[in-house]
């Protein structure tokens, strides 16, 4: 078998896996090659998370038109379908405050969503930054932002990937720990603010116990904006 069809038939396989049990692009690899190729397959056969999104996608359609109805085929990659896919994984990680208690990092992600939404109800590209900032912690903790902006690629908007990338340097200026030099780089955007205003609400959404919109509702949410104000 080529590598071009053992990459696609990886690519189906790890799609299927996350659209029908949630879980991460890792994992879905993972589970996929273990299932087609016995638990070894070259490097050069690795789906990326790109066609994995593409594949995901189909599946969306294939699902929502499973009534038959003869319909235009819709966009390659529906990225809300994307957003879910990558932050189910975070209900299964656990993130601790400072006094010991913990929630899973899908609560709080929803929690910081719903901050942003009392601050900037209308502004998608910010909610979505809101929403996706810590989708990274699922696939790769070490390196979680980098992971974040590859995972959700041309998804996001040039401002939501800026804010996404430039989060944790936005909480260390807002707490004074941010370096003189970064300070003045950061302070050169015009989304400077944005982002100061995106780091306070990830920091006021640590409050645990208060209830969150589910994952359903906030892409919905995302999905009416976008379906109002038109592309983002």
């Amino acid at each position: 078998m080529s590598f071009a069809k053992l990459r696609q038939q990886l690519a189906e396989q790890a799609a299927r896996l996350m659209f029908e049990n949630q879980i991460s692009f890792q994992k879905a690899t993972q589970q996929a090659v273990q299932r087609v190729g016995g638990g070894y397959i070259s490097r050069k056969a690795l789906p990326t998370q790109r066609e994995i999104r593409a594949e995901i996608a189909k599946l969306a359609w294939i699902h929502e038109q499973s009534d038959d109805r003869l319909l235009e085929p819709p966009a390659p990659t529906d990225r809300f379908v994307v957003y879910a896919g990558l932050l189910a994984p975070l209900e299964q990680i656990a993130r601790f405050g400072r006094a010991g208690r913990g929630e899973d990092l899908l609560s709080h992600s929803l929690r910081t969503f719903d901050v942003a939404r009392e601050e900037l109800p209308y502004d998608e590209e910010f909610l979505t930054a809101a929403l996706l900032h810590d989708v990274g912690r699922a696939i790769d903790p070490q390196n979680a932002t980098a992971a974040a902006l590859d995972a959700l690629g041309e998804t996001i908007t040039e401002r939501t990937h800026w804010l996404i990338e430039h989060l944790e340097a936005g909480q260390a200026f807002n707490d004074g720990t941010l370096g003189q030099r970064s300070r003045r780089r950061l302070a050169e955007s015009e989304w400077f603010e944005d982002l100061l205003q995106l780091a306070d609400c990830e920091r006021r959404s640590c409050s645990l116990g208060v209830p969150t919109s589910d994952l359903e509702h906030a892409l919905a949410y995302l999905r009416e904006l976008d379906d109002a104000y038109g592309e983002s």
